[in-house]
């Protein structure tokens, strides 16, 4: 029987060694209008406009600047999987678990870094492309910030479990809620929040994702 019933891990700084947001570093690199960034950023952290609306603006942002598919995977490829992120996620299905990806990231990032990987679950921003490679829209995920603890209570329905027999690993500070919500919770990295660490059940430092094995796999 697996530890746990479902294993939910972050993208960003996580199963991915990059430690800020993709949208930063995106921005930061194509050169978008930091003043309008900063604008979208602080409306809807007010909730002053819609996860979609921010999500819609950010990505005219991106095309104003000159991004393109090309362009961004340019960026994705100088990114790299955690160590052993890819070994942990086979075993925790060798062991029975379901594993599922809750992320306020961007799933092509997910699809060129970890290919290998089968995820039960991903729940993620998607970018979408014209023929010619330009931005043409996308889909937000409805789960970012505090509602990443709804994609925890949606995902242990649709698995047939509940929260307790949940566990996530996340490191950043849109991941309170989830961490909050599940049976474990795992901080990951030196890089944690301390904010997170303080609510964690465990904080793990290594930066190699095998060293999680005691806490989600069983005991032989």
């Amino acid at each position: 029987m697996p530890t746990y019933d479902l294993v939910i891990f972050d993208l960003d700084g996580t199963l991915i060694a990059h430690r800020e947001p993709i949208w930063k570093t995106l921005h930061q690199h194509f050169g978008s209008d930091p003043e309008r960034r900063k604008q979208l950023v602080m409306q809807g952290l007010a909730g002053t406009i819609s996860y979609d609306d921010w999500f819609a603006g950010d990505l005219e942002l991106l095309q104003a600047a000159g991004a393109t598919r090309a362009a961004i995977m340019d960026v994705v490829r100088t990114m790299a999987p955690t160590t052993n992120a890819s070994a942990l996620v086979a075993a925790l299905h060798e062991s029975g678990c379901k594993v599922a990806v809750v992320s306020g990231g961007i799933r092509l990032i997910l699809d060129e870094l970890l290919p290998e990987c089968r995820f039960d679950a991903v729940y993620i921003n998607q970018m979408f492309f014209d023929a010619a490679g330009n931005i043409d829209g996308g889909k937000a995920t409805p789960y970012d910030l505090a509602a990443k603890a709804d994609a925890l209570e949606a995902l242990a329905e649709r698995f047939g479990t509940r929260p307790a027999r949940v566990a996530f690993v996340g490191d950043g500070n849109n991941d309170h809620t989830i961490m909050e919500r599940a049976g474990l919770g795992i901080a990951w990295g030196a890089h944690a929040p301390a904010t997170l660490v303080d609510i964690a059940d465990h904080h793990v430092t290594s930066g190699n994702m095998m060293d999680l094995s005691p806490l989600l796999l069983p005991r032989l």
